[in-house]
């Protein structure tokens, strides 16, 4: 189809004052935490059991906030209604992946984790196999926190620039020194605090939106409508081919090992699992973090058919109001909230709460992380020392991600860069985590050579389809987006259609097959290819010698393990008697 017609013009809409107040506000309330925490609270942040844990005394509310935060970012409140606005709502199936990642967090890998009762989740690794496996999966968190953070800054910079026409160069420096700074001084107890602060005003400005949203368009009923004529209800896409951009398989079972890695094996969530007093109160929180998470995600998708009903006739990226497509949902807001003073602000404050929480659990979590598995074995601090080394990791790292954002905003959509990203290391940890837990026959050479396997495997057909994308060699057919609508459409009387569709006929036939795989896909793949790989290679290597303790495998396990061991001695006390036995014998013949 052609491009749509270029006499199409709109209005821009922008902050007021008031939604600079809010938005301000919130962001002073949280660099104030951090001050409350790093000066002025009884519990000082000179050691690293309390700048890393909270002394354990965190309560069960604040810690689940914190994780749901940290794992609802600006990706989902942006990139998610984006993505449904273009491509439909298949991502739905995502609440059945979030179910079942609940399920085996409290049953499967929570129970190890608090009894082995370490700061960092890969000291696991470390006693189940080796000090070099530990090494390399930190290597992959540190690997996988420098990729996706500054996706997850870049998200709500490209909102506020949207909003306020503030170039995103100037405001990214300005949010990530607030972050940087609160995480700095008041440790995990101001990280977990502004969390539930900031989830707590993007909750407030999703409902909000989500209410005002429906009534303005009349009602759950003709919203519906809206996106059925528009062929954005896609409920079950039972599609098997895994080179489509989505589909029922994609989202719920690629999602799923996706977000069991990210959820369960790494240290910014177990980090906060350690925080609460008991393993009970441990799997409350997981349960409660489950649950909104879930709702948060659908909340999500339902604000991609809000934006498809109140744009089902004059695409906003057609019309010239928004730049990108990642900021349509920015847009959508100032729209309908223009008549409601700080609405709009609060929003925003939402957005950046979002991206906010992520970013401060990753830097903190990964400068424990750094310190604990590459710092610490080689150097002996006091711990007040030890608490400043920190701090100072904070800051540098916080640095770095700042300046991979100006990267990030090269490439592609905010929703798929995030996945993929998140892809290549996320299948690789999780399948180390799987051979250690399932398994007492792996040993470490099949560990390690498996997660070598599987992530240079995942880093050639990432960084292969992004190159394909940045050519324009692979693209995704969209949805048709309609602009009749707009004001001045056809005004010279030479348009000769009122829709147009993104990527319309082009074939990706001619991209390698590897490259075209699903990015929801890649954490999946990695997973098989570093459970075979490593299997493989214990097997052909004489598999685990040394007993392995029944505590570093999962409650599933255990019993059948019990069995085998018992079986394993019966024997061998069967074949000592019967070599007794013979000896017995041969002295008698003598």
């Amino acid at each position: 189809m052609e491009s749509p017609p270029e006499e199409i013009v709109q209005t821009r809409l922008w902050f007021n004052t008031i939604d600079y107040v809010i938005f301000f506000a919130m962001m002073g309330m949280s660099a104030l935490i951090g001050i409350y925490y790093g000066f002025f609270a009884k519990q000082k942040q000179n050691n690293t059991a309390e700048y890393l844990l909270g002394s354990k005394q965190m309560k069960v509310f604040p810690v689940a906030m914190s994780l749901t935060a940290t794992h609802v970012s600006a990706v989902t409140m942006l990139g998610v209604p984006a993505e449904m606005y273009r491509y439909g709502i298949q991502y739905w199936a995502c609440s059945i992946s979030g179910l079942i990642v609940t399920i085996f967090m409290v049953y499967v890998i929570l129970p190890v984790f608090y009894e082995l009762q370490e700061s960092s989740c890969y000291a696991y690794l470390e006693h189940r196999f080796s000090k070099r496996v530990r090494s390399l999966a930190s290597f992959l968190f540190v690997l996988y926190c420098l990729l996706n953070t500054p996706v997850i800054i870049y998200t709500p910079a490209i909102a506020f620039s949207q909003v306020t026409g503030i170039n995103l160069h100037v405001i990214t420096p300005v949010i990530c020194c607030i972050c940087i700074f609160y995480t700095t001084f008041g440790g995990i107890r101001a990280v977990i605090w502004t969390d539930t602060l900031q989830f707590g005003a993007m909750l407030l400005a999703l409902f909000v939106v989500v209410i005002l949203g429906t009534l303005q368009l009349g009602g759950f009923i003709n919203i519906f409508k809206l996106a059925d004529a528009g062929g954005r209800l896609i409920w079950f896409n039972m599609d098997p081919d895994p080179t489509l951009r989505s589909s029922f398989w994609l989202v719920s079972v690629g999602l799923t090992s996706m977000w069991i890695s990210n959820i369960g094996a790494t240290p910014e969530c177990v980090q906060r699992f350690l925080t609460v007093p008991d393993i009970q109160s441990a799997k409350k929180a997981v349960w409660i973090f489950g649950i909104g998470h879930i709702i948060v995600k659908l909340c999500s998708v339902y604000n991609g058919l809000l934006i498809f009903s109140k744009y089902h006739d004059c695409d906003p990226v057609s019309s010239g109001l928004v730049k990108k497509n990642d900021q349509i949902f920015a847009y959508y807001v100032l729209d309908v909230a223009q008549k409601i003073p700080g609405l709009p602000g609060l929003f925003v404050v939402g957005i950046f709460s979002a991206a906010l929480s992520t970013m401060s659990t990753s830097i903190n979590t990964l400068s424990g992380t750094i310190y604990d598995d590459f710092v610490k074995p080689h150097f002996k601090f006091k711990e007040s020392t030890a608490s400043n080394v920190i701090k100072g990791m904070v800051v540098f790292i916080g640095v770095i991600c700042l300046l991979l954002v100006f990267v990030v905003e090269k490439l592609g959509s905010v929703f798929s860069l995030a996945i993929s990203v998140s892809g290549v290391t996320s299948g690789t940890l999780l399948g180390i985590f799987f051979l250690g837990m399932f398994s007492p026959k792996i040993n470490a050479k099949g560990a390690f050579w498996g997660a070598i396997i599987s992530l240079i495997t995942m880093c050639v057909i990432a960084a292969g389809a992004q190159l394909e994308i940045f050519k324009g060699n692979l693209k995704y057919q969209s949805l048709p987006l309609h602009y009749d609508g707009c004001p001045g459409f056809n005004s010279t009387g030479s348009a000769t259609s009122t829709f147009y569709i993104d990527a319309d006929g082009h074939d990706n036939s001619e991209v390698p097959w590897v490259f075209r795989l699903g990015f929801m896909y890649y954490s999946l793949l990695g997973t098989i290819i570093a459970i075979v790989a490593g299997a493989a290679i214990s097997y052909f290597t004489g598999g685990q010698k040394q007993p392995v303790s029944e505590q570093l495998l999962t409650p599933w396990v255990r019993p059948l393990y019990r069995k085998i061991q018992c079986t394993e001695e019966y024997e061998c006390r069967i074949t000592k008697n019967q070599i007794y036995a013979i000896k017995e014998v041969q002295k008698m013949c003598k």
